[in-house]
């Protein structure tokens, strides 16, 4: 599957009011802290992978807000259901390593330490793994409009074996990689570059879940085209 990748770039900027945009959608980010904004910013992400699935070449705008808060509040939830195994597992090793390692004893820290680092593993192979599946959940919301279609186990499980979404998947994961170094570089220069960092990290956000919209609009489909070719007799 060819993905032309200045498209999926320049697509914050294929708009009159790019720029007003990404100046919200950055503030927002950069009080997310205070969670309310943290919530706006999912919502609004939400609205971007929907664009995606439907073809939109513009990206949305900031209006709506109750209904932007109420998807972002409900994607919140998704996220955290996904992620809640990671984080158990997290917990537990890790938990249990450090409580090991504080016994004391010689052994006890032997084991505590191989513990830690194979816990550390774990979860984090356990985090992008949920969190690969995760983002198909959050996009089938998207599509379906209910908290239901994040858990849908047929979709969910057709999309992430199909390359039609995992190829754009890895384009917008490189260009997350590709915004926080640059972000990274900025925030070289004290407060006003780690500010300007946060706007390019949204901006980031933004265009990797447009790919992943469109690739996820691709994946299913494919899927309704294969049930359409299945003969209603054999079926």
């Amino acid at each position: 599957m060819a993905i032309d990748l200045e498209r999926v770039v320049t697509y914050p900027t294929n708009s009159d009011d790019w720029l007003k945009t990404v100046l919200i959608g950055g503030a927002l980010t950069l009080f997310s802290f205070l969670i309310v904004p943290a919530f706006l910013v999912y919502g609004y992400v939400l609205r971007v992978l929907r664009d995606g699935i439907e073809g939109q070449e513009n990206p949305p705008v900031f209006d709506d807000w109750g209904t932007l808060l109420k998807e972002g509040v409900v994607a919140f939830v998704i996220v955290f259901v996904y992620q809640l195994i990671p984080l158990l597992v997290f917990l537990l090793t890790v938990g249990g390593s450090l409580a090991a390692i504080a016994s004391g004893s010689e052994v006890g820290a032997g084991v505590g330490i191989a513990g830690l680092l194979g816990g550390l593993a774990l979860s984090t192979l356990l985090a992008l793994a949920f969190g690969y599946v995760t983002l198909i959940g959050l996009t089938n919301y998207a599509h379906v409009g209910t908290l239901g279609a994040a858990f849908d186990l047929d979709v969910i499980g057709s999309v992430a074996t199909d390359r039609t979404y995992a190829i754009p998947w890895l384009y917008g994961v490189g260009v997350l990689l590709a915004a926080a170094v640059v972000a990274s570089v900025l925030g070289i220069v004290p407060f006003v570059g780690a500010i300007a960092g946060v706007f390019v990290t949204f901006y980031g956000q933004v265009a990797a879940a447009w790919v992943w919209g469109t690739g996820f609009g691709d994946a299913i489909e494919d899927g309704d085209d294969a049930d359409a070719d299945v003969d209603p007799a054999v079926a």
